[in-house]
């Protein structure tokens, strides 16, 4: 640590001025310059004769003549003694190089060469003054490149001290100004010239940081025995490990809760003190914690920090094994006893060197976001009006021991005005000045984690706390290398309880293991495009009375390309019976490696039985009810209990809140009494305000005077009082008839449970009886388009014969009224009438997330059993009402939604705001799952239903044993919305049960045409629009051999500007086929913007064939060479491509040949791995990568 803390300390720069940071950054340029010696050394007049051992050393600086800003740090030469005046010119030779390289290329960044001589007084104290200084030009003219000189150059030199270019009556140019007088007969000769060597090697080293050779740079090896000590004219790195560090998190002082409350109020007031309104500053909140973890050589971060997120210590509990919860918990509660931010990953440094000077640097960084609404409050999300700041609370630097492999290290962190590896103010820390130095570093804030040198290994010691300034090394128990502490890959467990399956649906549940399959979309995490799909059968996991089945799996990962539209199918779309939209071919992308489990538990026996239907899944219901009116309150909420006709009596201002508000008294009481306390409580209090009363009243001598108005006071009471009981006597009339009409109405009410699900529709009929004795025309009152009444005798017959029913089905029993009207039915006095009904709905709510037994192993509540659906009930309300208009009966559906089964999903990709026309072929109706064996007849009609109304979905009727399609049209919103829906097939007239179930989901894209050759390089340019916030995005695409981007990595894309992405294109293949293109946040993993970028690559014209004959499977490859001439009459340069580079690679992939000249190109065929032709094209483009000719080549492998 000592040995980081001492190069930091002596390399501290002076950063640029503040305005060349925001110029768009350019590629850093590296210099070697070469100070060599000074002719006539300006000394001053009689100096030798005052001063002994004068001696003369130069000082070089960067200088930024535009903003008169000195920055990065001051360079020195050796010290050269001065020789006595002789009649030639005194030469002073240094001969040092100095090495650098800045990023700030322009022709007013100079470098300021100083002349200092030095010489000790009579009483030996040392003196240094100033004797001139040069203005040495880096860059011409032309801000696009550095001055290329390599010959000897010779610079003037100025009277006075370079401070004097602060003065602000110099400006540019400054060498011409009056008030610079050139030193006769004094120059310094040089060479300044780019040095290449010292590109490997930038990362090591800053930015504006002049170095010499001689100078130990961490991680560059000493140079060799002919460098003359300089390591820097041919640099050799040092070799690089890599570390791991895992179980990373970090306690604050005094807690997480009050550092961050502390914090926010520590802003809130800073903003108000800038001028920020009260509203904005309490809107203020954290939005996320970051650490940012980098390696450092005491000069600069090798590479740019890594930036993870940190979470709480309970939210990791939620989210992780138990295992880990528990590790996490002992290491904060051992730690500082509050709770700790945690990383839920690991960290990988790849660039860490193992020298004394390297160490790594955590920043601990707090992300805040100002919302401010209309009113001052806190807006949504998509509201945000003010750009989320960011700020650094803490730091610490960690530098391992040098035989360190392994173990557990515990750091204070830093904090306030110390300075640190990043140039920026940090949040203060507590005032320890009362403190020890022990607890100094707990009141700071510490840092935990473990490290190691190996992947596979594990550290596994208890933590502790810091106890020194210094990390502690804790040695780690060896674990064998074969027994990785984690499981490879990714787990997920579902608990399937029988208590919390809803009745029935057990049964429902075994019966999808059994048949259906699991689909599996396989998509890549950093550029959130799909690679394929995947599906295995579920019925392996039925365990058939044993206790526990496992199987493993090998799945090809499948992806679909199509030529005319996109469309990817999740699923095996390659099994017999499987929908196959046409013009699409699969491409095997991998192979994921699945293993399914199930372990049977033994649970608690309940007192109901789930495997069994639930009785109110009754096919008929009746409305005779011979209990008679079972009484009840008034003014209760809710039907009376069943089974009791005792109503317990309650105050009405309780059981009204409309009624309470009018009375004077309760409010007053409720507000004097709170309802908490009890009333001999209550009763205690008034007696001794009462009495408390009576005293301050005797004392101060007004006691007549307290009584007179105590009686007043009782008078006003009884006023209250009795105004309050008129108002409630007359409440009481108003309410009487509208209370009674609901407890009539309870009477008559039938309440029945519905367990639907999506497309599936259910029957069931209602036994409505005329309990008068004159007849009815009864209307049937339905408030829900959902249920319907079916008036088909045909379709009330199909019905029945599905369900088992023997209830008579009466022809023509309905009279429909015009008008959309309620359908009518004729009753006898006391007779009783069936009445079919259907519910069957094509919309979801939310989405369907009702496996109310399948949950997860972890943060599970066990109360709530019965209600975990997160579908919410639907309530359908029927109304029976006679010829005078009174209700006869009601029914109250309560419509309980069940999972329903997908079959197939698609997926397609599609322009913004166009319209999506697909047709999607279906298999023959038997192959399809469900379908009856070996039934004989035609191939029934089919018929389509889709969940969205915007959807335009149908099929068309065709001749027996022709091909049925499924046509689609669907509006595409904008980019990169995704769109979902549910599609249902049904081969039955009336749409009773569906045969399959499709989802869709629809992504739409802009889309960019592209006509391209193959082999030849297309270019294009995408506009990029930022968003409302500074976003650091990346460009990712799904062919990444044929389409480039620039720039490749991440970028900064500024926020409501318009940026252009260069994308070329170099097609491997002809023909039509479609390319993805995503623009995707690296910090927050959101997509930003997406295209379709659609390819129409023609074949360029062969102008020479080939035919050779290999060997194929002996495991080694053969060369082969073919000429060239070129047919101009100049000098041109080409360069070669393969359509098969995996099969055909060249011995140079450029060349140059003079006019009319042959060339002979090498050619490296890889070994075939079987027998079998190939046909290989060779792309010969010019210098602007146009192809000129093609060659085609026919291997046999034999």
């Amino acid at each position: 640590m000592k040995e980081w803390q001492g190069v930091f300390a002596q390399n501290v720069l002076v950063l640029p001025h503040p305005q060349r940071a925001r110029q768009p950054a350019k590629e850093s340029t590296a210099f070697q310059l070469v100070l060599k010696w000074l002719d006539g050394p300006p000394l001053r007049q009689g100096m030798q004769e005052v001063l002994s051992e004068v001696e003369v050393h130069l000082r070089v600086t960067l200088f930024d003549v535009t903003y008169h800003h000195f920055f990065g740090r001051t360079w020195k030469t050796l010290v050269r003694p001065v020789r006595q005046p002789s009649k030639q010119t005194p030469r002073i030779v240094f001969n040092e190089p100095v090495y650098f390289h800045t990023s700030l290329n322009h022709p007013n960044i100079v470098a300021v060469v100083e002349v200092v001589s030095e010489g000790r007084k009579r009483d030996g104290t040392l003196q240094t003054s100033s004797c001139g200084f040069g203005i040495l030009q880096l860059f011409n003219s032309k801000p696009e490149s550095p001055t290329s000189v390599s010959l000897d150059k010779r610079l003037r030199l100025y009277h006075g001290t370079p401070r004097a270019l602060l003065h602000p009556l110099l400006q540019d140019p400054i060498e011409q100004h009056r008030h610079l007088t050139v030193l006769e007969g004094c120059s310094l000769q040089y060479t300044l010239r780019p040095h290449p060597a010292l590109q490997p090697v930038l990362h090591l080293l800053p930015e504006n940081l002049l170095l010499s050779g001689s100078q130990c740079i961490p991680g560059l090896l000493p140079a060799h025995g002919g460098e003359a000590g300089d390591a820097l004219r041919k640099p050799r790195l040092h070799t690089s490990v890599t570390w791991y560090l895992d179980d990373l998190f970090f306690n604050l002082y005094p807690s997480l809760e009050k550092f961050e409350e502390e914090l926010l109020e520590e802003l809130r007031s800073d903003r108000l003190r800038e001028g920020s309104s009260p509203g904005d500053s309490s809107a203020l909140e954290i939005r996320e914690r970051r650490l940012c973890v980098g390696v450092h050589n005491g000069l600069a971060f090798l590479q740019r920090p890594q930036v993870v997120v940190l979470v709480p210590e309970m939210e990791v509990a939620l989210t992780r094994s138990a295992s880990f919860s528990r590790k996490v918990s002992a290491s904060s509660k051992s730690s500082s006893g509050n709770q700790a931010l945690v990383l839920r990953s690991r960290l990988r440094l790849p660039e860490m060197v193992g020298h004394p000077a390297f160490a790594i640097v955590f920043q601990l960084e707090y992300v805040f976001t100002a919302l401010s609404g209309l009113d001052g409050s806190a807006a949504p999300a998509t509201s945000l009006s003010s750009l989320a700041c960011m700020h650094m609370v803490r730091w610490a630097v960690w530098s391992p021991e040098p035989d360190a492999s392994s173990g557990r290290v515990t750091l204070p962190l830093q904090g306030g005005t110390q300075p640190g590896p990043v140039n920026c103010l940090v949040y203060k820390v507590p005032s320890t000045s009362m403190s020890s130095e022990e607890v100094k570093q707990v009141e700071s804030g510490t840092v935990h984690f473990q490290y190691s040198l190996r992947p596979e290994e594990h550290v596994d010691t208890p933590p502790e706390p810091a106890r020194s300034a210094k990390a502690e090394r804790r040695p780690s128990a060896k674990k064998p290398p074969t027994a990785p502490s984690r499981p490879p890959g990714f787990q997920l467990k579902y608990m399937v309880d029988p208590a919390f399956l809803k009745p029935g649906e057990q049964r429902w549940f075994l019966r999808y293991l059994a048949v259906q399959t699991l689909q599996i979309d396989v998509w890549d995490g950093d550029s959130l495009l799909l690679v394929g799909s995947a599906a295995v059968h579920m019925k392996h996991l039925l365990r058939q009375g044993r206790p526990a089945v496992q199987v493993s799996h090998e799945l090809e990962v499948v992806a679909t390309e199509c030529e005319q539209d996109v469309v990817v199918v999740s699923g095996d779309v390659t099994r017999f019976g499987s929908v196959k939209p046409i013009g699409v071919h699969t491409v095997v992308k991998g192979r994921l490696h699945l293993t399914l489990a199930n372990v049977g538990h033994a649970c608690k026996q309940s007192g109901r039985q789930s495997g069994s239907l639930p009785p109110s899944r009754s096919r008929v219901i009746s409305n005779d009810r011979t209990s008679g009116f079972p009484g009840g309150s008034l003014l209760a909420r809710g039907s009376p209990r069943p089974g009791k006709r005792v109503v317990q009596a309650q105050k009405l201002a309780d059981v009204d809140s409309e009624l309470a508000a009018m009375l004077v008294t309760h409010m007053q009481t409720g507000s004097r009494n709170p309802p908490v306390a009890g009333r001999e409580s209550d009763a205690v209090r008034r007696r001794k305000l009462e009495r408390m009363r009576s005293v301050r009243l005797r004392e101060s001598g007004e006691e007549l005077d307290g009584r007179r108005s105590s009686v007043l006071a009782q008078q006003s009471v009884r006023v209250q009082h009795s105004r309050d009981l008129r108002v409630i006597e007359a409440y009481r009339e108003r309410t009487k008839a509208e209370g009674i009409a609901g407890l009539l109405s309870q009477a008559i009410t039938t309440q029945h449970t519905l367990y639907a699900a999506l497309g599936a529709a259910e029957f069931f009929e209602f036994a409505l009886k005329n309990p008068h004795n004159t007849q009815h025309t009864v209307s049937i009152e339905i408030d829900s388009p959902e249920l319907s009444v079916i008036l088909d005798s045909s379709e009330w017959r199909h019905f029945k014969d599905a369900a088992g029913l023997l209830t008579p089905v009466e022809e023509d029993m309905f009279h429909m009224r015009g008008g959309g009207l309620a359908p009518q039915l004729y009753l006898r006095p006391k007779e009783t009438a069936h009445i079919p009904f259907k519910y069957q709905t094509f919309s979801l709510a939310q989405p369907a997330m009702g496996q109310a037994g399948l949950r997860p192993e972890k943060g599970v509540d066990s109360g709530s059993a019965c209600t975990s659906s997160a579908v919410p009930t639907k309530r359908v309300k029927v109304t029976f009402r006679g010829s005078s208009g009174k209700p006869l009966a009601v029914l109250c559906l309560a419509v309980e939604p069940q999972p329903h089964v997908v079959d197939q999903v698609f997926r397609f990709y599609h322009p913004e705001l166009t319209f999506l026309k697909k047709s999607i072929r279906l298999p023959p109706w038997r192959t399809l799952p469900g379908a009856p064996v070996g039934a004989p007849g035609e191939d029934p009609p089919v018929h389509v239903r889709c969940s969205d109304p915007n959807v335009i979905c149908e099929t068309q009727n065709v001749g027996p044993g022709e091909p049925r399609d499924v046509f689609l049209k669907v509006a595409s919103g904008p980019s990169p919305e995704i769109k979902d829906f549910y599609v249902a097939i049904y081969v039955d007239r009336w749409l009773a049960a569906p045969m399959q179930l499709w989802q869709v989901h629809l992504h739409s894209l802009q889309r960019v045409d592209v006509s391209c050759v193959t082999g030849q390089l297309t270019r294009l340019s995408l506009v990029l629009r930022g968003t409302q916030t500074v976003r650091k995005v990346r460009a990712f695409t799904s062919h990444p051999q044929e389409l480039k981007m620039d720039p490749k990595g991440v970028f900064v894309l500024p926020p409501h500007g318009v940026q252009d992405l260069q994308v070329s294109v170099r097609p491997r293949r002809a023909g039509n086929r479609f390319v993805h293109l995503n623009l995707v946040d690296v910090d927050f993993h959101q997509l930003v913007a997406s295209w379709l970028v659609c390819l129409s690559c023609r074949q360029p014209l062969i102008s020479k064939a080939f035919e050779i004959t290999l060997a194929a499977g002996k495991g080694k490859g053969a060369n082969k060479r073919i000429t060239y001439t070129n047919p101009y009459p100049s000098r041109r340069a080409y360069r070669l491509h393969s359509s098969h580079p995996d099969l055909l690679q060249f011995k140079e992939d450029s060349f140059e040949v003079g006019g009319g000249e042959t060339h002979t190109l090498g050619l490296r065929f890889a070994p075939s791995r079987g027998p079998g032709e190939e046909e290989i094209l060779i792309y010969i483009n010019d210098h602007e990568d146009k192809n000129e000719e093609t060659f085609c080549i026919k291997v046999t492998y034999q």
